[in-house]
């Protein structure tokens, strides 16, 4: 039934709308942490199931509503079909919930009916939640940039996962034992910017509720908050404005506005399959030993994600090192590939992708007018992550195992390729960090320092920031006047701006090393530095005394893992207004450099 009122009588009722589809999220959400953090005894489970059918009965209230004061009704289902789509869904729920959960007792008997019961309600929760962000996603005057700049939403949005990560790891099914405020944080932060740091014992400390807690924390800060947002923005909530596609243009690298959509969906598409993939391999690789079958199942895929995303988190005590996982080389090596192929950044992957589906096409046949070519930077990603890689494993395995006596967990040199990928961010280790020698030491520092590459999951200053760093000084030496690359030149605001980051990473690593320091004299200038690195490269490799920080300390490290997933370039832009060029330009002068 069709509503026929004028358009300024629409506007109000919508208006009036808003506001109560706002409230019906609030409390889906509010419900949803409460099914999430806490355990429902009978009474509360009655009390939450009558306010969930408050909220369904207002929902689908004021859903009917809206659209029957819409103008052009099927205009409106071919363009809001997901929301159509999720209120039928809440009208199902609200019409057939306890014949779905009988039928669902009845398909797992085993199952308690308090669980099918706390399953049910969680999922009416998420529907609603959702329905709620996509009408949010369309009016989020944020998102547009028209009141923050993007790197301040960039930076707002992770400090605003973390808060929710910290509140939901602080409930009480998230730990064994009640654990500080500090620690949640701590930890909820290294999840979100993918450091693998942590305080406590992740296997002792986190229930499987609140390692499945932690693990949603990776997906999203490995994938970027806001590259999620606009994600689902842009396919479900009708698009996206054109000064969202500027901003997604500079956060994605990608020269085509019209494409953003495309790579959005290649980004996501990717990295799901990416992870399955690896789940299933790394799960194909532990056979039936070592680990139960339940825990073979989920130790699959946490780590799968926990690798693609560059996190370093383990299930196990241990890590990688556990004596459970003794000789399972097959693992290790699913989980240096995911490494890499997560750090190697999605501009490259997509352009490698582009160029194989051309050839493959020429092979069948088919002729594209331009075909796509390897473009400079991805040359430039690749070339030099091969160089850190294998340059690592060789330099690693001559002062750990040629000249010293180090421990290892398997061959040297496979080791020692371990060592090199997993300090590119990483963060997992299958032998203890501690015991490494002072030189490779050194060495693991310089790789977290430098990191992944853009536009991926990894952290550090990026492969590019160094390559072009290398390419200046070529320039230099040679006395050249531009900086040259595979055929191409790059300008001067490339240069400056890799010179402005690894000065300002340099300077902002010594801060937290000193700072650390002062807070804890009693420690080795040398291990204190290392975890610096690693916070500040959101890498999560540790020698071993974070856990013996106090907490002015932690917060430090909390700071610096922060930063250094936002950029320190990027964190201070935020945070400064641009100025408009002049319109004229200083005498020039010389300054006597030797």
């Amino acid at each position: 039934m069709r509503l026929k009122i004028s358009e300024r009588q629409r506007e109000l009722v919508v208006s009036v709308l808003n506001p109560i589809t706002v409230l019906c999220g609030v409390c889906s959400l509010g419900l949803l942490l409460f099914i999430i953090g806490w355990e429902l005894d009978t009474n509360t489970r009655i009390f939450v199931r009558a306010v969930t059918a408050a909220v369904l009965v207002a929902f689908i209230g004021q859903e009917v509503l809206r659209l029957a004061v819409q103008s052009r009704i099927r205009l409106y289902l071919r363009t809001r079909y997901l929301e159509v789509f999720l209120a039928c869904a809440a009208g199902l729920e609200l019409l057939l919930g306890e014949p779905i959960q009988g039928w669902i007792g009845q398909r797992a008997p085993d199952l308690p009916a308090s669980t099918i019961t706390v399953l049910y309600l969680a999922l009416t929760q998420l529907t609603l939640v959702v329905l709620t962000a996509l009408r949010a996603l369309r009016r989020n005057s944020l998102l547009s940039g028209r009141l923050l700049s993007p790197g301040m939403v960039f930076i707002l949005s992770f400090a605003i996962l973390i808060t929710s990560g910290t509140l939901l790891l602080k409930t009480p099914q998230a730990t064994h034992d009640d654990i500080s405020f500090t620690d949640a944080c701590f930890t909820a932060t290294s999840a979100v910017c993918v450091t693998g740091l942590i305080t406590v014992d992740m296997e002792k400390t986190f229930t499987r509720h609140g390692q499945w807690i932690i693990l949603g924390l990776i997906q999203i800060g490995g994938l970027g908050v806001m590259t999620i947002t606009y994600f689902f923005a842009y396919f479900f909530a009708g698009g996206v404005t054109l000064r969202n596609r500027i901003a997604l243009q500079d956060l994605l690298c990608e020269e085509n506005l019209s494409h953003i959509g495309t790579v959005l969906g290649i980004i996501i598409g990717f990295t799901f399959i990416t992870e399955i993939a690896g789940a299933i391999a790394i799960h194909t690789f532990l056979g039936t030993g070592g680990l139960p079958g339940d825990d073979r199942l989920f130790f699959s895929l946490f780590h799968s994600i926990s690798a693609f995303c560059n996190a370093g988190f383990s299930t196990l005590s241990n890590g990688l090192g556990d004596p459970a996982l003794k000789g399972q080389f097959g693992v290790f090596s699913v989980i240096m590939v995911l490494i890499v192929v997560g750090g190697i950044g999605f501009p490259v992957i997509k352009n490698l992708w582009l160029v194989a589906l051309a050839r493959l096409g020429r092979r069948l046949g088919v002729r594209t007018a331009v075909p796509p070519r390897l473009m400079a930077n991805s040359r430039l990603v690749l070339v030099t992550t091969f160089v850190l890689l294998a340059g690592g494993t060789a330099t690693i395995w001559v002062t750990e195992f040629f000249f010293g006596n180090g421990h290892t967990n398997g061959p040297e040199l496979f080791t020692a390729l371990f060592h090199s990928v997993t300090a590119r961010t990483a963060g997992f280790n299958i032998t203890p960090v501690d015991g490494l020698l002072p030189a490779t030491g050194a060495i693991m520092m310089f790789l977290m320092f430098v990191g992944g590459s853009p536009s991926s999951t990894a952290g550090g200053i990026k492969t590019t920031t160094l390559a072009v760093a290398v390419l200046s000084l070529r320039r230099v030496l040679f006395g050249r006047s531009d900086i040259e690359a595979f055929g191409r030149r790059l300008g001067e605001d490339v240069a400056n701006r890799a010179l402005a980051i690894l000065l300002l990473a340099v300077g902002f690593i010594t801060v937290i090393a000193v700072s650390l320091c002062a807070l804890h004299p009693e420690m080795s200038p040398a291990d204190v530095t290392f975890e610096a690195v690693s916070a500040v490269g959101t890498v999560g490799l540790t020698r071993g005394i974070t856990p013996l920080f106090g907490d002015p300390a932690k917060w430090v490290l909390i700071f610096a893992m922060f930063v250094g997933r936002i950029g320190v370039l990027v964190f201070l832009l935020s945070f400064i207004r641009k100025r408009s060029s002049r319109g004229y330009r200083l005498p020039e002068t010389t300054v006597v450099i030797t």
